[in-house]
């Protein structure tokens, strides 16, 4: 694969991708998307947003920063 394939992207390829991704997210206690990356498969409900544990203990730390 040269490098203006990987620009122009093969749809085959970008098929199995998404096909990947989508089997790799967490199945967690909620359907809903996630407040931070927008994925689903979320674990925990934190200000009335759902999250993901990672995503959320990012969000916090980041926030502390700004303090």
């Amino acid at each position: 694969m040269g490098f203006l394939d990987k620009l122009k992207g093969k749809k085959e390829e970008l098929e199995k991708q998404k096909k990947e991704t989508e089997e790799a997210q967490p199945e967690g206690k909620y359907t809903e998307a996630c407040s931070f990356c927008g994925g689903t498969g979320t674990e925990k409900k934190w200000m009335g947003q759902y999250w993901h544990k990672k995503c959320l203990r990012q969000t916090r730390k980041s926030s502390r920063k700004m303090m």
